[in-house]
């Protein structure tokens, strides 16, 4: 009888990725700007809860903000940041479904030299594929919105085990959705990654927004310099 063997090899794909992602972080940190990397699925509120902390931000005195809107296509969330008046770069993938350092790079040099305090890039509404890449951010946070359930927890394990933070988003709609189980979802969410911050908010009534601010700033002044 013929013996076949297999022979595994393994290697980082993304190595590249990685290492562009590991020199922009420092890069950032040096000069003092803060990058958030918010992902989520399609809907869940992205843009309206960055609209919110941008509101809170500023109403600390916080004003060199920027956002880079990476969508399949089109331009529609970019233009809502720039009408608050905050710089925002529209980043169309042409149909990738995530970000890559590449990307980044090209979106951030079209800000040109202006500085910021906090940089935020709205990923893909996806749950799967962004989990897998870095995009140099310091931070990563993902969105779920009461609507779409508590249950995604356990159908996306990997996005909920990349993130430092949890976001639920639309809150007030827990009247709506007596299905929704913010106890299970944190539960299962930690067991994923213990060491997952959970903020349960609502863009439209404020709720939660002030503390998640709190965390983003406490965030910035470990990881980057003042």
């Amino acid at each position: 009888m013929e013996q076949r063997r297999i022979i595994e090899v393994k290697q980082n794909i993304l190595a590249a990725n990685d290492e562009a992602a590991d020199a922009f972080r420092a890069a950032r940190a040096a000069e003092g700007t803060f990058f958030v990397d918010v992902m989520a699925s399609p809907g869940a509120g992205k843009t309206t809860i960055l609209l919110a902390i941008i509101a809170e931000l500023r109403r600390r005195g916080v004003e060199d903000l920027a956002v880079i809107e990476a969508d399949l296509e089109s331009d529609v969330d970019a233009l809502k940041i720039k009408e608050a008046g905050v710089a925002s770069v529209e980043l169309n993938t042409r149909g990738v479904c995530h970000v890559e350092m590449g990307m980044v790079e090209r979106a951030f040099a079209a800000f040109g030299e202006t500085p910021c305090d906090y940089l935020f890039l709205e990923n893909i509404g996806n749950l799967v594929c962004p989990a897998d890449f870095d995009t140099g951010a310091h931070t990563r946070v993902m969105l779920l919105s009461v609507p779409e359930g508590w249950d995604k927890v356990m159908k996306y394990p990997p996005m909920f085990a990349a993130v430092d933070a949890l976001i639920v988003t639309k809150c007030d709609y827990l009247p709506l959705n007596e299905d929704f189980d913010m106890e299970r979802l944190t539960e299962h969410a930690r067991l994923l990654n213990p060491a997952l911050d959970v903020f349960v908010t609502s863009a439209r009534t404020g709720e939660g927004i002030p503390a998640l601010v709190d965390w983003l700033q406490a965030q910035r002044a470990e990881k980057v310099r003042a």
